[in-house]
């Protein structure tokens, strides 16, 4: 059986490889999880590697309402339609009053005409919701039979709860279901991906994270239980203390997060992780939101670190980002890591852009792709106020290795700690390590007695 890509970001990985064709993929959720705009990005991506699309939409979806929708989406181009890349048929409420079994002979015949490869269904239950039980069930059961002759991928959406979608006869007669959800926790808005069957295919199991941007939807996967993690390549951060405490580094392709007051070096660990990678041909690309380009060269050589050279033979560049303009610097990143051909990503605090919604939908998106991309992310947080604070920002950035920075009080004076929280492979020193910056620059150091850690 063939496999076609989803055009989501990260979910072909969840799919290992994407959607058999043929088949019928239920997608379903509440009002605002995403479903809409789920089946539009694959069907907009699909007609702009030239397939033949079908958009069958339903009454409360004129087509006037889905291109002024979709038109906000980088990815839809409505010229596509006049081309006849994607077709639209409305469900109207008389094609529906004349029975739902003509609703599906007229389909036929237009699917027959337009041979198309993608048919999107939006949604599904809208169709015989009037009818009794029992011939809505007879109904979708030799629908869905019909639908295997299409030789198409077909995704019908839905708009269900989880108990729904296990009471409901599509439950049965899908070949695929994916549930999505926009769950409110602790005041942010969370969204989750989860397969909840996938016949004769194997899949990642668990809840994805995943977010909406004007890129469209991007799924952060959780890694594959069945592989070994432990056999990953590791990079090494440019630190020989913290390379020590993660028991040899950063795993390549990860996402890591360092959080901790102002004034305990996290800038100073970032810059060195790309400085590190330039000396093992690595190339890198530094994000700041706050500060300039001139004040990191300073913060750098500050710290005995060279940058200027590294800048002109193209090895490291250094981007500012001074607006909440989130989809634009998502491109300028992106533009900035292909320019590079960068495999190492220092953020410089994301903290900021994290106390809305859109900006750590932003900032998710940026773990899920580079992740997805293998390139490896170090990012780094202002959090005054506790490591459990700190852990709980590396959990939202679903973080492969969570480190913390601290003050630490002993008798006499106060210092600077670090302390890893977790690691990839849950294989790291547990105990506190002095962080020392000099005119030399910053170096791990031994263990600090426990004492009081005071932020």
């Amino acid at each position: 059986m063939q496999q076609v890509t989803t055009h989501i970001q990260g979910l072909d990985s969840i799919l290992k490889g994407g959607w058999n064709c043929p088949s019928a993929t239920l997608v379903a959720g509440v009002a605002g999880s995403g479903k809409t705009t789920f089946a539009l990005q694959a069907i907009c991506e699909s007609a702009r590697e030239g397939k033949v699309c079908l958009y069958v939409t339903s009454v409360n979806e004129p087509a006037t309402v889905v291109n002024n929708f979709v038109s906000r989406l980088s990815h839809y181009d409505v010229s596509r339609i006049s081309r006849g890349n994607i077709h639209q048929i409305s469900i109207d409420i008389k094609s529906l009053d004349r029975g739902i079994y003509s609703f599906m002979w007229n389909l036929e015949d237009s699917i027959e005409k337009i041979k198309p490869e993608i048919i999107v269904i939006d949604p599904i239950t809208i169709i015989g919701c009037s009818f009794d039980k029992n011939i809505r069930r007879r109904f979708y059961y030799e629908f869905f039979k019909r639908m295997k002759k299409w030789n198409s991928v077909v995704l019908v959406t839905g708009e269900m709860s989880e108990k729904e979608i296990e009471e409901s006869t599509l439950g049965y007669v899908t070949d695929g279901i994916i549930h999505l959800t926009n769950k409110e926790d602790r005041q942010q808005r969370n969204r989750y991906l989860e397969v909840l069957k996938l016949r004769g295919q194997e899949y990642i199991p668990g809840k994805h994270s995943f977010s909406i941007t004007s890129e469209g939807i991007t799924v952060l996967p959780w890694q594959d239980r069945t592989t070994n993690r432990e056999e990953s390549k590791l990079l090494e951060t440019g630190l020989c203390g913290l390379d020590y405490m993660l028991c040899g580094g950063l795993r390549a392709g990860s996402a890591n997060y360092i959080g901790g007051p102002t004034g305990t070096g996290k800038t100073l660990m970032g810059i060195r992780y790309v400085k590190k990678g330039t000396e093992q041909d690595e190339k890198g690309i530094i994000v700041s939101f706050d500060e300039t380009k001139n004040d990191i060269l300073n913060r750098a050589e500050s710290a005995g670190m060279e940058l200027e050279k590294d800048i002109r033979a193209g090895n490291i560049e250094i981007l500012q980002l001074s607006t909440n303009d989130f989809a634009r610097h998502f491109h300028e990143i992106q533009q900035t890591v292909e320019k590079v051909n960068a495999t190492r990503i220092f953020v410089d605090d994301v903290q900021k852009h994290m106390k809305t919604m859109e900006g750590t939908n932003f900032i998710q998106h940026l773990v899920a792709k580079y992740k997805n991309a293998n390139i490896t992310l170090l990012m780094t947080g202002t959090i005054s106020s506790g490591l459990p604070l700190i852990g709980e920002a590396g959990k939202k950035l679903h973080a492969d290795s969570t480190i913390a920075t601290c003050y630490v009080a002993d008798k006499l004076n106060l210092k600077k700690g670090l302390i890893v929280l977790k690691n990839f492979n849950s294989k790291h020193k547990k105990e506190i390590h002095e962080i020392n910056i000099d005119e030399n620059g910053l170096e791990i150091k031994g263990i600090l007695p426990l004492t009081d850690i005071i932020s």
